[in-house]
């Protein structure tokens, strides 16, 4: 009855083992699932953060050919009522370039912030397998 007993333990402890050890083979395949899920959602929003840097430099390169051209024509035309003509001409081709400027750089600014390291990194999941790694070490 005794050797019955013994047996039967074992075998209930082999079985609770590989019960766990299956719960945790599941366990790591979710986790590299939602890994791959949320760097997925990363690359997303580098990539959109690319395109932002990549249009605000093209503004800022246009608002550079728009100076060159206000400085010779700009808004000369308007005002020369009250200046010169090439006092005109540098006055307008300043407002038209701070405005392009401006834009290229708010631009240049939210597309960096969206390519921050610290952005993409994929804190959902690290905070998950830290609770997995704690459930764990508390099951043996």
């Amino acid at each position: 009855m005794e050797e019955e007993r013994i047996e039967q333990d074992g075998s209930d402890l082999r079985e609770v083992i590989s019960g766990l050890a299956g719960e945790i083979g599941t366990l790591v395949r979710q986790e590299a699932d939602l890994v791959r899920c949320e760097l997925e959602e990363k690359a997303e929003t580098a990539k959109q953060g690319a395109v932002r840097v990549g249009m605000g430099g093209a503004f800022a390169f246009v608002g550079a050919f728009a100076l060159a051209a206000a400085a010779v024509l700009g808004g000369t035309l308007l005002l020369v009522q009250w200046m010169s003509p090439l006092a005109a001409a540098c006055v307008s081709a300043a407002v038209v370039g701070v405005i392009l400027a401006a834009v290229g750089a708010g631009l240049l600014k939210s597309g960096g912030e969206r390519l921050r390291p610290g952005r993409l990194l994929p804190r959902r999941s690290l905070e998950s397998i830290k609770e997995d790694a704690r459930w764990a070490r508390k099951q043996f």
